[in-house]
């Protein structure tokens, strides 16, 4: 017996080794469907003939007496289009044939044909007949079913048919599969133009499959797609120039993304994020939106580890090893995957040197337990493991070598030898064990030279200085090689200068000017620089203090009494015999300037009297300028203060009768009175009556005047004097007469 299997819906694999396939629905049922086009194309299946279909019944009778279960006849299956068939072209299993079963032994046959018989005779009858007649007739016609359809023997028009449904699920395979389904029709086909006409409609949704797919930021895919496209159609000569323009834009956008990484790595945050920007217009969504999302969310995270940076280093310009530390801990917080985590490394393994060269300047003020301390704070985040222990290693080398003897150098170079070459701090053993070498080399030449010197002779001060030579300012022992020397020249310099400076005071000591000047001549041999240079001077000073004054104060003593007797001129005469460069020339010159200033004043008293002898204003004026002239702290100037106030008495008095006849010119008289007189006061005021009856206010209709009773009525003046115009005192007396 043979079962019929559920039907499977796959499609015909056109590529596919041909195999027996049973006839499809149209073959069963009659000539081919034809394809008629409309909203949707149906095939139309020929109805059986009346006799055709009582054969049919006549070889089901014939089944059923042959003890077998009689197959239904075939009927047209309806096959509607199903949107998620499978788009791979896949070949058609044919059915499968089970073997027979033997059937069970007929014990009675006419009793099991009796069922069969009677549904025989119901068909016979006429409603029988026109109950299958109306189920055939009235059943709806089948559309065709793509994917069972023997494609050597399909129609043009079934082919374009499913070729349009498979193009419509709008996938890669599917387009495909449309192009193979017509690729087979000859190019003089009378369908070609219509089929040439789906063909670049394909060709273009292709084409936006592959456009979707850059879109979507899959170039590769889509470059692969539009490969796809069959030559020879309107999409296909686009392709090339397509995939160049996908290729430009995507050059375009990763390039943009490199220069705001670099930017991002370089700390350039606000470059960064302009140039970010120029993702928006590149003309892809994925690059648009999804790239450039994740570009701004690293640029945020960029900017707060940017922060971290600048915090980190701001402490670690403050200096000091806990402020290292805290910006190491900060820069720690800064992510793996952060575009600034190299620098941050970066900034790590530099302030973990910084502490290390910190501890390392510790260590050499042969604090060797806090260098220790101070290295082993240093984050292992700073990957210097192998340089700390080779640095403790190298801390307690040192506290041998603190002892300062050669035993304890050899030890600390020992110590420090046990570095091999390839740890990271060789090299710093290597250079700590030379200066320890040269230490020891060092010492022994110090230890010979104070040997030497211990002798106090010149000759072996000599031999002492020339050994410590040998050590070069630049090492170690260097610096107190070099102090050894300079304490043994000074002590080799003053066994030499002594015995002159010894002479020089045994000549001073017989306290005559000829024995000091020869003293003096003596310590003078002792050049500038030498041990005992700064002790002669101060004797040299003191003898020439001693010899001048034996010499010169003689000379300045008969000045002063020249001058104390008045005469200033034989004075200053005598007082300039004291040269300059000598001791007691600043005093001399001293008096000579005081006597000068005395001189100067008698002169002036002296020039002021005559000029005052006529009685004159003029005279009275004059000689009160020139008595002014005397210096105010002079021992002249009392003489010259009572001249200037009994003339200043009388040039009021002249002032007052000047007045009867000339009231302007009294004016003027009375304002050469110079300030501090005892009459300047009295003189003011009435000037400044004088001036109110010349100016007075404007008078009131009916009242003139009263005139000063000093003034005549009858005085005219040929020309009124400008009264606004100051008068300028002054001590000039190339002019005596005042302008108004």
């Amino acid at each position: 017996m043979i079962d019929r299997k559920p039907k499977q819906n796959r499609w015909l694999e056109l590529r596919s080794p041909k195999v027996a396939t049973p006839p499809a629905i149209s073959d069963r049922v009659g000539s081919p469907p034809k394809l008629v086009r409309g909203s949707s194309e149906q095939i139309q299946p020929q109805r059986k003939s009346r006799k055709e279909r009582l054969k049919e019944l006549r070889m089901l009778l014939e089944s059923q007496s042959m003890n077998q279960p009689p197959s239904p006849p075939p009927e047209p299956e309806v096959v509607q289009p199903e949107p998620t068939v499978s788009s791979a072209l896949v070949t058609v299993v044919p059915p499968t044939v089970e073997p027979e079963t033997p059937s069970p032994k007929r014990n009675n046959p006419i009793m099991a044909s009796l069922p069969l018989l009677g549904l025989l005779l119901v068909l016979a009858t006429p409603p029988g007949v026109a109950y299958v007649a109306s189920t055939l007739l009235l059943r709806s016609p089948a559309l065709p079913n793509c994917p069972k359809i023997f494609w050597p023997l399909a129609s043009a028009s079934l082919r374009l048919y499913c070729a349009e449904m498979a193009a419509s699920k709008n996938t890669l395979d599917d387009f495909l599969l449309a192009f193979e389904l017509v690729s087979v029709l000859p190019e003089d086909h009378p369908l070609r133009p219509e089929i040439n006409r789906h063909i670049d409609k394909w060709s273009i949704g292709i084409m936006n499959l592959a456009e979707s797919q850059f879109q979507a930021g899959e170039l590769s895919e889509a470059i692969r797609i539009a490969k796809k496209i069959p030559p020879q159609t309107s999409a296909s000569a686009s392709v090339e120039q397509r995939i160049k323009q996908w290729q430009e834009i995507w050059k375009k956008a990763e390039g943009i993304y490199r220069k705001v990484e670099d930017l991002m790595r370089r700390e350039e945050l606000n470059l960064a994020f302009r140039e970010a920007t120029q993702l928006l217009n590149v003309g892809n969504n994925y690059w648009e939106t999804v790239r450039y999302q994740k570009l701004t969310d690293l640029l945020q995270i960029a900017r707060e580890d940017s922060r971290k940076l600048a915090e980190a280093r701001s402490l670690g310009n403050q200096g000091g090893v806990n402020n290292l530390l805290l910006a190491i801990k900060k820069l720690e917080e800064i992510s793996d995957q952060s575009y600034l985590q190299d620098q941050a490394k970066k900034e790590v393994s530099a302030l973990s040197k910084s502490i290390m060269t910190i501890a390392e300047d510790i260590l050499n003020q042969g604090q060797w337990q806090e260098a220790i301390a101070t290295v082993n704070k240093i984050p292992t985040s700073a990957n210097l493991t192998e340089e700390v222990k080779d640095f403790i290693v190298l801390a307690r080398a040192h506290v041998p070598a603190l002892l300062d003897t050669p035993e304890g150098l050899t030890d600390a170079i020992a110590q420090a030898g046990a570095i091999e070459r390839n740890r990271p701090l060789y090299w710093k053993a290597q250079q700590y064990i030379r200066g320890w070498q040269q230490e020891i080399a060092d010492l022994t030449i110090l230890n010979e030279a104070e040997r030497l010197a211990r002798s106090q002779t010149i000759p072996d001060l000599r031999a002492a200085i020339a050994k410590l030579q040998l050590i070069p300012v630049s090492h170690s022992r260097g610096s107190e090689a070099r102090k050894n020397i300079s304490q043994w020249n000074r002590k080799i310099e003053e066994i030499e200068d002594r015995p002159l400076l010894d002479i020089a005071e045994q000549l001073a000591s017989f306290g005559d000017v000829d024995s000091l000047k020869a003293a003096v001549e003596r310590a003078s041999q002792i050049g500038r620089g030498r041990a005992l240079y700064d002790e002669a001077q101060e004797q040299i000073k003191e003898w020439r203090v001693r010899s001048e004054r034996l010499e010169f104060q003689p000379v300045l003593d008969r000045a002063q009494e020249l001058a104390a007797q008045g005469d200033f001129a034989n004075a200053i005469a005598v007082a300039e015999q004291i040269r300059p460069g000598l001791l007691m020339y600043e005093k001399a010159r001293a008096d000579i300037n005081q006597w000068r200033s005395q001189l100067q004043d008698i002169q002036n008293l002296e020039n002021a009297e005559t000029s005052a002898i006529p009685g004159t204003i003029d005279g009275l004026i004059r000689g009160i300028q020139l008595a002014d002239r005397v210096s105010p702290s002079g021992s002249w100037r009392w003489r010259a203060d009572q001249l200037i106030n009994d003339w200043s008495q009388t040039l009021f008095t002249r002032g007052l009768d000047q007045a009867i006849y000339d009231i302007p010119g009294a004016i003027e008289t009375l304002k050469m009175i110079p300030p501090g007189s005892t009459v300047y006061n009295s003189a003011q005021a009435q000037i400044s009556d004088w001036q109110s009856w010349l100016n007075p206010p404007t008078p009131v209709p009916n009242q003139q005047p009263t005139p000063p009773r000093s003034v005549s009525p009858n005085i005219e003046f040929e020309q009124p004097p400008d009264l606004n115009k100051p008068i300028r005192w002054d001590n000039s007396i190339d002019d005596p007469q005042p302008r108004l």
